[in-house]
């Protein structure tokens, strides 16, 4: 009896000891938390320490200059601050990709349980009108709004969330309609639970991870949306510090100021590995986990 009550110890301490293992953030948690975080705390705290972008008044300098005393990342074509430009530049990277995401599931996730619902017609006509979006290129949606004058930070959010809005509504009806996730769902009705339980308790536990997976990868999608709206001046004024608009303004000086071009484009791409990496490792330690 107390052999086997040994035995029960040592197999306790061990698998402990393999939860705690588990749980210890490996080099690969902090590779990803580090590639995200860097260019988020730029992009929220930068505004906070960034100094003066333009030159002093009556300064007679020439643009594009290296890396020197004042200017530790040298200055742009306009022969402003490149340091002071990154930092404040980042704030409307990641509020618009983030406000585009959020404004896009907000609208998606009702839409497509709505469609998973157990009306046909209704779930006929929600999936076509869904599909005349998806049809819609996104560029040309953009073109088309800034040849009209409607052209800025929040409508670019705005198209973005709608040009992602038929691909996600597509995948919670999916979700919600796989065989696992019905017969719950009949369980449940037949048990008269209403729907906000089922919906809001059930189903949501159901579409976190899908749903967090698809974000992952949907964030890369809507950077390089707003990026390329910048880059094509069909968003933000060409004289906005955001990091894409930097890049493409200063593209013509990368063999002669390369940082003015090589830091935001660094930037961009550290959040947007960043962001894959963190979603993909907690979707990991979570299937591990159960």
């Amino acid at each position: 009896m107390a052999a086997k009550t040994a035995d029960s110890g040592a197999a306790g301490s061990v698998t402990a000891v393999a939860s705690r293992r588990r749980r210890a953030p490996s080099a690969g948690d902090l590779l990803a938390w580090l590639l995200l975080g860097l260019p988020a705390l730029l992009a929220l705290a930068g505004p906070l320490m960034a100094g003066p972008e333009g030159p002093p008044p009556g300064a007679l300098t020439p643009p594009s200059r290296p890396p020197g005393p004042g200017h530790p990342l040298g200055t742009d074509v306009l022969d402003r601050d490149v340091l002071s430009l990154v930092l404040r530049g980042g704030l409307t990277v990641l509020g618009g990709a983030l406000g585009a995401l959020l404004l896009c599931y907000v609208l998606a996730v009702p839409l497509g349980l709505l469609a998973a619902g157990a009306r046909r017609l209704l779930d006929e006509t929600m999936m076509r009108s869904l599909d005349l979006l998806l049809a819609l290129p996104g560029l040309m949606l953009l073109l088309a709004l800034a040849a009209t004058g409607r052209r800025g930070w929040l409508w670019l959010v705005v198209v973005a969330a709608v040009l992602q809005l038929p691909s996600v509504a597509r995948l919670v009806r999916a979700a919600a309609l796989a065989p696992g996730c019905r017969t719950v769902v009949e369980a449940l009705r037949m048990q008269g639970r209403g729907w906000a339980y089922i919906h809001l308790r059930h189903l949501t536990r159901e579409l976190a991870g899908p749903l967090a997976t698809d974000a992952g990868t949907r964030f890369s999608g809507v950077l390089y949306l707003l990026a390329s709206a910048n880059f094509l001046g069909l968003g933000l004024p060409s004289s906005a510090p955001d990091w894409s608009v930097l890049i493409e303004r200063n593209s013509d000086a990368l063999f002669t100021q390369p940082a003015a071009v090589l830091v935001p484009a660094g930037l961009l791409m550290s959040l947007c590995v960043g962001g894959n990496l963190c979603v993909d490792r907690a979707l990991a330690r979570r299937r591990a986990a159960a």
